[in-house]
């Protein structure tokens, strides 16, 4: 799949020791959708201060969320949940950047 934008984007992922999992979400209708954002900051003003992410292309992503049946990528949603957690990160201050 030839990928129509060409900056890397901001992914939110649910960190847990060394592994990390994307996080996906669901449109009203139902349907799965991959979760995506075009800068830091959309990420944070949707998901709050303390959500790990990873930096990723649109195709990578695309091909992490094929298996799991998820097509459609929801590009800077407004908000993605209520931020949750520990007051402390548990993810590095320089998360892993994805080829």
């Amino acid at each position: 799949m030839k990928s129509r934008h060409s900056d890397d984007w901001f992914v939110p992922v649910r960190s847990v020791g060394a592994a990390a999992t994307l996080q996906t979400g669901r449109l009203p209708e139902g349907p799965r959708v991959g979760i995506a954002f075009t800068t830091l900051a959309q990420l944070r003003a949707a998901t709050g201060p303390r959500q790990a992410w990873l930096r990723m292309d649109e195709e990578t992503l695309h091909e992490v969320l094929a298996p799991l049946g998820v097509t459609r990528i929801q590009l800077d949603p407004v908000l993605v949940g209520p931020d949750v957690g520990s007051s402390q990160p548990s993810y590095p201050a320089q998360p892993a950047f994805v080829h």
